[in-house]
């Protein structure tokens, strides 16, 4: 089941990733100035689409919102494989960013509901999914191009959704959707549920802002595209392997403790990327750092389906999407420290402030969770009635 479900979010990093390097040989021959249209078509699709990708996860389940999730990735790739205009790519990235909300919202929902004991562990699996497909999203189409041409990695997605689409189907349980319905934004006024959507907002927000900015900074030393995309393969080869310990960690010591080491040390090896000019000791520390990441973002995503069986609602889709909303939010925020760097605080600063914005969320969200255990019963009935409609 985690397979299947993570194979979903790979295809869909994937498909990301093959317009890394495919952008430029697009048929609508794209403008500088129109690149970031087609791009931010992705992040408006997800956010717009996000409450309905919640509204329908409680009703038609999980299965066959993931089944709906891929159809509809399968329609933007062969939009983007095929479009020959700007008009119908920035179309083609609506939908891929739709399909995302719906793929990301049912993946984890499925997971904290039929893995509650597991909860970090699987997701952290999961999570190994995507970051495999960012890994060979833009390899697989920048070498499929030059061999074949244009059009085939978009037709190579297609027969792996196909396949995905077999394995959704026959592995994952038939799931009835609930009647019940949960307001997302009296999810947001929840202390339970806000704490751990705080915490990814900051983990995103601390990672992301290394990938627009390290790459410029390393080249300014000589440091090659090639070595400065290896570096980012193997950190992100780290986080996936690090799931395992993440997962016996949060088993032997409080969740909340776990994500306090992680945040710790993403703010305190952040600023070292800007101190070492050897590409080797760069490397490493973006190796560390993407640990932490992992001890920060898996064990926060794992609470908010904890958060919700602590309510008693039981509909993790909502949870979830609050997640996307959360980590949309914290890239946002990433877009904006980037663009300070640029003319006023420089890389070493923009490191900083990232890190001091993390111990201060750090604060807030130790302040704003509850302890999962010897929950009131008032409060869990006022949890409850502030997140049903």
């Amino acid at each position: 089941m985690v397979v299947a479900i993570a194979l979903a979010l790979f295809i869909d990093y994937f498909l990301y990733g093959l317009m890394l390097p495919l952008m430029p040989h697009s048929p609508a021959r794209i403008a500088t100035h129109q690149v970031v249209l087609v791009y931010g078509a992705y992040a408006v699709g997800a956010l717009v689409t996000t409450p309905l990708a919640a509204y329908l996860g409680e009703r038609i389940g999980g299965r066959r919102e993931l089944l709906w999730g891929l159809a509809l990735t399968a329609l933007a790739a062969a939009i983007l494989g095929l479009a020959p205009n700007v008009p119908l790519m920035v179309v083609a990235r609506f939908c891929q960013g739709a399909a995302s909300a719906a793929l990301w919202i049912a993946a984890l929902a499925l997971i904290a509901e039929h893995y509650v004991a597991k909860r970090v562990e699987m997701i952290g699996y999961a999570y190994t999914g995507s970051t495999a497909g960012t890994i060979l999203g833009p390899l697989v189409g920048g070498v499929l191009y030059h061999r074949i041409g244009y059009r085939l990695p978009f037709f190579t997605t297609e027969f792996l959704i196909a396949f995905d689409a077999f394995l959704l189907f026959y592995l994952l349980p038939e799931a009835k959707g609930r009647q019940s319905h949960t307001n997302i934004s009296g999810l947001l006024l929840n202390p339970t549920i806000l704490a751990p959507a705080l915490a990814v907002a900051f983990a995103a927000l601390a990672w992301g802002v290394v990938e627009p900015l390290l790459p410029a900074h390393l080249a300014q030393y000589g440091t090659g595209s090639e070595a400065i995309g290896l570096m980012f393969t193997i950190s992100a080869l780290m986080y996936g392997l690090s799931s395992p310990m993440v997962g016996w960690a949060t088993e032997r010591i409080e969740l909340w403790h776990v994500v306090t080491l992680g945040t710790i040390a993403m703010a305190a090896t952040l600023p070292l990327l800007a101190w070492f000019p050897s590409s080797l000791a760069v490397g490493f520390i973006l190796c560390v750092i993407n640990v932490a990441y992992a001890f920060v973002l898996n064990p926060a995503t794992a609470e908010l389906g904890n958060a919700v069986d602590r309510t008693g609602l039981s509909n993790y889709s909502a949870a979830y999407a609050v997640y996307n909303v959360a980590y949309s939010l914290g890239m946002m925020g990433t877009t904006g420290i980037a663009a300070m760097a640029i003319h006023h605080l420089g890389f070493l600063g923009s490191l900083l402030s990232v890190s001091a914005t993390l111990i201060v969320c750090l604060f807030l969200v130790l302040k704003m969770q509850r302890p999962p255990l010897g929950t009131a019963p008032a409060e869990t009935a006022a949890a409850r009635q502030s997140c049903q409609s």
